[in-house]
């Protein structure tokens, strides 16, 4: 898979979105397509302080990966943009990168975009789209690798709190929610390879 995610299929019935790769297809049926031997899948459901990846292939279980990734662990104040609240490992993460959080500190917009740019990488760290980041190993729990072969899905589904941020309208207020939410999955949705 060496193209950006190119063709968009969502199931609002489902509260899923679902990236998909090198064909087009009107719907999605997953229940068809976890037992369809051609067909491998990567769900990342992202919650509110962790992140599970998990993959199948052959209609199979190919295991899970959780990352200490979540909209939660930074919550801004909407009315003073102020960091009410810091994960130790996400501001510990973002020095990496030479973003420098503080709680009580007044942050931007920017700011917190590069500190989502880096969280959707290390996502697609975890399931072999992209080379290895230097985050992934500082926000993987109970391990320091990613899944053992390479595997190069079919289709990427986004699931969990990801539904209110992606079937809603732009809001001019990326922070209205307290956290990261709209602004990590503008970031997804913009991810090139």
């Amino acid at each position: 898979m060496n193209e950006k995610f190119v063709n968009m299929v969502i199931d609002k019935s489902e509260g899923s979105r679902f990236l998909v790769s090198d064909k087009s297809i009107d719907t999605i049926n997953l229940s068809n397509l976890s037992s369809d031997r051609q067909t491998s899948i990567a769900r990342i459901n992202i919650k509110d302080e962790v992140t599970t990846v998990c993959l199948y292939q052959n209609g199979k279980s190919k295991g899970t990966i959780s990352l200490n990734i979540g909209v939660d662990q930074v919550k801004i104040d909407s009315n003073s943009n102020t960091i009410t609240y810091l994960n130790n490992d996400i501001r510990d993460l973002a020095r990496l990168y030479n973003i420098n959080l503080q709680e009580g500190e007044i942050t931007d917009v920017d700011k917190i975009r590069g500190l989502c740019k880096i969280l959707a990488d290390i996502m697609i760290t975890t399931i072999h789209l992209n080379d290895y980041s230097w985050g992934f190993s500082k926000m993987v729990i109970n391990g320091g690798k990613s899944f053992e072969e390479d595997f190069s899905p079919n289709i990427i589904i986004f699931t969990g709190i990801a539904s209110k941020y992606i079937f809603a309208d732009k809001q001019e207020d990326a922070f209205i929610d307290g956290n990261l939410g709209m602004l990590l999955y503008q970031e997804i949705n913009n991810y090139n390879i």
